[in-house]
């Protein structure tokens, strides 16, 4: 059987990526990253991961890359925010920055008119897609895990 993957990245994992970006996350996307790394949303929407080098091609698309190489990533930083989430038409979910410091609202900018609203479900939206996500693999998991040997007798 091939290596298990973690579901979810580390504390450190995270700390890295703010790094790069110069950006602190709030707690509770700090928290959805750890339970489950790779998150989709209601509508489409995609919460970019952390990268993670024992998953590389699930989370090459990651936080960092979207915002510094990303199409519309460096557009909206140059207006002081940090991209979290897309749904593939351009359209991103994004966080003002505030001094490095990342806020708790989360806001969909249109890649059409470069205007913010405010996308109502919020970081508890992604926290719980997180939670979801984690229990729905570990119960897979446990349902498929193969049996363990016979004892000798």
């Amino acid at each position: 059987m091939g290596k298990i993957l973690s579901l979810g990245v580390s504390e450190e994992m995270i700390a890295r990526a703010e790094a790069e970006l110069a950006v602190r996350f709030p707690d509770t996307l700090r928290s959805a990253w750890m339970q489950y790394n790779c998150n989709e949303l209601r509508g489409g929407w995609r919460v970019f991961p952390i990268f993670d080098a024992d998953n590389p091609r699930k989370t090459a698309g990651s936080v960092v890359y979207e915002n510094l190489k990303g199409v519309w990533g460096q557009e909206v930083m140059a207006q002081g925010l940090v991209s979290i989430a897309d749904n593939g038409t351009g359209n991103q979910l994004v966080l003002k920055l505030t001094a490095g410091q990342a806020g708790q609202q989360i806001y969909h900018w249109s890649h059409e008119t470069r205007k913010l609203t405010a996308w109502k479900p919020g970081l508890p939206a992604i926290l719980a897609a997180a939670e979801k996500s984690r229990a729905q693999v570990v119960q897979l998991q446990q349902r498929f895990a193969p049996a363990p040997p016979a004892a000798a007798g």
